[in-house]
């Protein structure tokens, strides 16, 4: 009976430490009233389009959208960059939308005009499942933070352990270092200027060159310049005529 009692306090101790582990290097999520500040929103402004639209964000097979429930809101991060640094800062939260229990949606919240509101609603239906999924591959590892940057095209989880730090792609599963982060940064940066130059490129070849064919405004604008000249040769003549005829009146009299 010893041994068993013993056996027992060993396994709930080191379940009890999992635990404590795994909510440690979980994700912070929202608080109970920014959920439902949210799921307010949503109820009043947005379940009518997402039940107009429920083909679209998986629902067709489902209950209505007015009986759709928040998830927890994972909070995600955006990156600065400090010359070979990077920091992260809070942008929001994300709330998986479900539908009888099947996640259909994601809300994504931000703090606007002093208060947390909806600005996105979009489609995608595995964000809780990757989640847990990484979660669940790297508990233990320390701090987690979900990295969600659209300027630089970024959708990973950072985590922080003693011995590591690294950032795990959460559509692929892939794990790269803070470098690579900064590279994957540099190349959007690069790749967004080539495409401001090629288009203010084409602005500048449009506008102006020696091949280029005048435009319709360009025409629109001669053609009154042109009518003007030609009525101007026109009466030049017709006044000179006219004014000879007065000069020979006025003798005659």
């Amino acid at each position: 009976m010893k041994i068993r009692a013993i056996i027992l306090t060993v396994l709930f101790a080191l379940f009890t430490l999992g635990n404590a582990v795994y909510a440690d290097s979980s994700l912070e999520t929202a608080g109970a009233d920014i959920k439902g500040a949210i799921a307010r929103e949503y109820t009043e402004y947005y379940a009518d389009t997402l039940e107009a639209q429920r083909t679209s964000f998986h629902g067709s097979d489902k209950a209505s959208f007015h009986e759709a429930t928040l998830g927890e809101g994972v909070a995600y991060y955006q990156v600065n960059v400090h010359g070979d640094s990077l920091s992260h800062e809070l942008t929001g939260y994300k709330f998986p939308l479900y539908l009888e229990g099947t996640q259909v949606a994601v809300v994504d919240a931000t703090f606007e005009s002093g208060a947390w509101k909806i600005f996105n609603i979009s489609n995608h239906d595995d964000f809780d499942s990757a989640i847990k999924r990484v979660e669940a591959e790297y508990a233990g590892n320390g701090k987690f933070e979900l990295i969600d940057d659209k300027r630089y095209n970024l959708n990973y989880v950072y985590t922080n352990s003693t011995i590591n730090e690294e950032y795990i792609n959460l559509t692929n599963d892939e794990s790269i270092s803070p470098a690579e982060i900064l590279n994957v940064i540099s190349e959007s940066v690069d790749s967004l200027n080539n495409l401001n130059r090629n288009s203010n490129d084409g602005v500048i070849l449009v506008g102006g060159g020696p091949n280029v064919s005048p435009s319709d405004n360009q025409t629109s604008l001669l053609l009154p310049i042109i009518l003007f000249g030609l009525s101007l040769a026109f009466a030049v003549p017709l006044i000179a005529i006219a004014t000879q005829r007065r000069r020979t009146s006025g003798t005659l009299e």
